[in-house]
Formats: structure tokens, sequence, C-alpha cells
């Protein structure tokens, strides 16, 4: 899987502000806020949920994996069960689209957030752009990044025909997709770089 990120050529939100919003409107409408916050808590654990379990299926079943991954790469997501011929594969499918409606779930519920609060969470321009990107092939799902608003979309794709795909589609709604790669290994501390060493230094320093 890769993760894409893309931008605006002009434009942005103000994150403070829009955040601001959030939390008036919280306190101006508590239960209300605590319903979506609530579901909106609930879709992203799910989609956690879904995706530790693609990482366990990739790890156990590594071929069977890479062969369903490779399949519905070049497929849009209503042709992605059709491939599936044995029970494992269908196990992976029904994964990658179950996160899938975690992700639509987590996108409604940023939506009447932002509609609550009177603020722009996922603008309907970014809503037609994003609806386009999870319907193009090899998508897996599509969303704003942190606060919202205008400053940026992100996509998972499962290979890298749908990640070039994707670049030209994006272009063509005037949005440039970073050069900017997922690194597979999470965060480390690299200890033969000489800037760690600094940083540890000083983080060390500054507890004592």
């Amino acid at each position: 899987m890769t993760l894409l990120l893309g931008e605006p050529g002009t434009g942005g939100s103000s994150t403070p502000s829009m955040v601001g919003a959030v939390k008036k409107w919280q306190k101006s409408d508590p239960q209300r806020s605590r319903d979506i916050w609530t579901k909106l808590s609930n879709a992203n654990s799910a989609l956690e949920k879904q995706l530790n379990l693609l990482r366990k299926l990739a790890a156990e079943h590594a071929d069977t994996y890479q062969c369903v991954i490779n399949s519905c790469s070049i497929r849009k997501t209503e042709e992605w069960m059709e491939q599936a011929t044995e029970p494992r594969q269908v196990e992976i499918v029904k994964t990658l689209l179950e996160s899938r409606g975690s992700m639509l779930e987590i996108r409604n519920h940023m939506r009447l957030m932002g509609e609550a609060a009177g603020i722009p969470i996922e603008p309907v321009s970014q809503t037609q752009l994003l609806d386009a990107t999870m319907n193009t092939e090899g998508v897996l799902l599509a969303g704003v990044p942190g606060a919202g608003g205008f400053d940026a979309v992100f996509a998972v794709t499962l290979g890298d025909a749908s990640s070039t795909n994707l670049t030209k589609a994006w272009s063509s709604h005037i949005f440039l997709a970073m050069l900017v790669r997922e690194d597979p290994r999470g965060v480390n501390l690299e200890s033969n770089d000489p800037r760690a060493r600094e940083i540890t230094s000083a983080f060390s320093a500054g507890v004592r």
C-alpha cells in the first residue's frame, strides 16, 4: 500500500480558528457534539482494527495477500470481491472493503461536525474530489488530514499503477501529489546519524 498526499496550488485553511469553532460548538451543544464525537471515535477504532488485521493477514499469508492486492490494484471496488475465489482471499477483500466503509463513516461524521460548527472540515470541493478518488481503480481510501479544510487530501492506494493514475487525476483537479512517501518501518532512531546523538543528548540533559 502507498500513502499519497495532495495539496492545492493555492489557498488553505486556518487550523487554529477551525479548532476554536469546534470547541465553541462542543460547549454550545454538548449532547450532539458528544454523540458525533463518539461515533467518529468508534469509526476511527474500527479502521485501526481493520488495518491491523490486514497487516496480520499480510504477514501470515503473504503470497495470497499480495495476489489479492495486485488484483484489486487495477480494479474498481465493486469488482474486488469478484476476483476472490478462495476463503482466504475472500477474508482479505472483505477486510479491505470494511476499511473503506469505516473511512466513509469517518468522513461523514467529520462533515457533520463541520456543518454543526459552521466550518468546512470537508468542503464540498474536497468531497467531490475525495469521492472521485475513492472511485478510482486501486484506491483503498481517501480523506482530509488533520483538522480538514482546504489544505490537503490524502489517499491510500494498493499499487504503483493506481498511484500513478491518481496523481494524474488529481492534476486535472489542480491538486498536486506531494513527492513524499510513507516509511514502512515507522519511527526509527538512527544511531549512526550524528544529529540523532545531538538530539538524544539534549533531551537527556533536559530531563535531569
